[in-house]
């Protein structure tokens, strides 16, 4: 039985809403390799989504989608779980076995949670996360923890965007290892990504000293790319590029994102595209990578490559927006259902506690439920966490649609003093710096 605990009025909804979010994800794309994933409580959920649906019903007859699939039996598999052939699986398995047969040793640990985290980052799934966490929680609860514990937890707390409390242990695995690379790394990332530049010009310094020279140089030169230096940037990076030949795979695909990164900065559609199948060839089912090879193939109106691309991705939330995006520029049937499941997921990410979507909630606020005011306010909300190019980018459209400019003054004003190069953000910069002239000047 499901006892739920009712704390606003429309709990019950939004519930519902979730549950019937979890049994859809789970008929959502069921072709691919999978394994048998048995749900005997499936008919309760479906019930639960039924109801929902009723609940609905006006919206559902404004944008119409198909009904919920009623599964044959208890026995039919319901859901996509990751196969026992996948490397990354067999990895998680041996250390697994390894940690649970000498469960004080912090370096298996260490291993074990780093190997969830990475694989968390490349299917989009944020349970893993919370394994990882789970399995170095003995040493958080120390009373002198041991730095690479505390990198290994900020690493997770900056997935789920909770970056002050990332920020802090950091600084705490800093004071106790001041020649940690990878916490400098993580440091010089968190800042390039909150915006705050000089102090990650002085982490990459960091990293340089720390980890080694190639490190250091990815790092100041993905740096340059949000300082107005792009050209330097790339050159830089096609420099760490041709040095990382030996380099693990992971790391010769970071750098091959940041170039295709870099590479749009500049307009170079041809450049960046070589460069993110590139970083796909060495990465082929990261999700932080397809997802950013996606958004490229949006920007550039070729949607059913993205249905394609994304195919066998739809259990990430993130990959899942990107298809819905495609379904509905594409006008196919199939939108409607698109747009009302990404709801339903997002919805079941605010129950569950999460708040990290903040960019990807606007830009569905905006592109999918065309309302311009929400996508305002959660990209206003977003913009005070994280400052990114895209989540500028976000702020921009959407304070363009609401036609709010006076919204977007903070941005604008970072964008006048870091320079930074875009050929989609600045052309809206200055649509928005014209509608500001015009307001004040009396304009209607």
């Amino acid at each position: 039985m499901l006892y739920v605990t009712v704390r606003r009025p429309d709990a019950p909804t939004r519930i519902h809403r979730a549950i019937c979010s979890e049994y859809l994800r789970m008929r959502t794309h069921p072709s691919g390799p999978r394994q048998r994933f048995v749900l005997p409580t499936a008919l309760a959920m479906l019930a639960l989504c039924v109801g929902q649906a009723r609940l609905q019903a006006a919206e559902v007859a404004a944008a119409p989608f198909k009904a919920p699939y009623v599964p044959s039996s208890d026995a039919e598999p319901l859901q996509e779980v990751p196969s026992v052939a996948d490397p990354a699986v067999r990895q998680m398995r041996s250390l697994r076995a390894a940690q649970a047969a000498a469960p004080r040793d912090l370096p298996a640990a260490i291993r074990l949670a780093d190997a969830y985290v990475d694989y968390s980052r490349q299917v989009g799934d944020a349970h893993y996360a919370g394994y990882a966490e789970a399995v170095i929680a003995p040493w958080m609860s120390e009373p002198r923890t041991p730095a690479v514990a505390l990198v290994t937890q900020a690493t997770i707390l900056q997935y789920r965007h909770q970056f002050d409390d990332a920020r802090a242990l950091l600084d705490a695995a800093l004071r106790s290892d001041p020649r940690n690379g990878q916490a400098w790394l993580t440091l010089a990332t968190l800042d390039m990504v909150q915006g705050d530049y000089p102090a990650a010009g002085k982490d990459c310094a960091q990293v340089a000293g720390s980890a080694g020279f190639d490190w250091g140089l990815a790092c100041s030169a993905n740096l340059r790319s949000y300082l107005g230096q792009a050209r330097q940037s790339l050159a830089l990076l096609t420099q760490a590029a041709a040095a990382s030949a030996g380099a693990p795979a992971g790391y010769q695909a970071w750098v091959q994102g940041l170039i295709a990164e870099t590479a749009e900065r500049l307009g170079d559609w041809p450049l960046a595209e070589k460069h993110h199948i590139q970083a796909l060839t060495l990465l082929p089912q990261d999700n932080f990578l397809l997802v950013a090879y996606a958004d490229f193939l949006l920007d550039r109106g070729r949607p059913r490559e993205v249905l394609t691309l994304l195919a066998d991705h739809a259990q990430s939330d993130t990959a899942f927006l990107r298809i819905a995006l495609a379904h509905s520029l594409l006008h196919s049937a199939d939108a409607p259902r698109y747009t009302w499941i990404m709801a339903a997921r997002f919805e079941a990410l605010t129950l569950r506690g999460s708040d990290y979507f903040g960019r990807e909630q606007a830009r569905f606020a905006l592109q999918l439920q065309h309302d311009p005011q929400t996508a305002l306010d959660m990209a206003q909300r977003n913009w005070q966490v994280q400052r990114a190019p895209w989540d500028a980018r976000v702020l921009l459209e959407a304070a363009l649609a609401a036609d709010q400019p006076q919204a977007a003054a903070d941005v604008l004003e970072f964008l006048r003093k870091t320079k930074l190069e875009d050929p989609v953000i600045l052309p809206l910069a200055s649509q928005l710096r014209e509608r500001l002239r015009q307001f004040a000047g009396g304009a209607p």
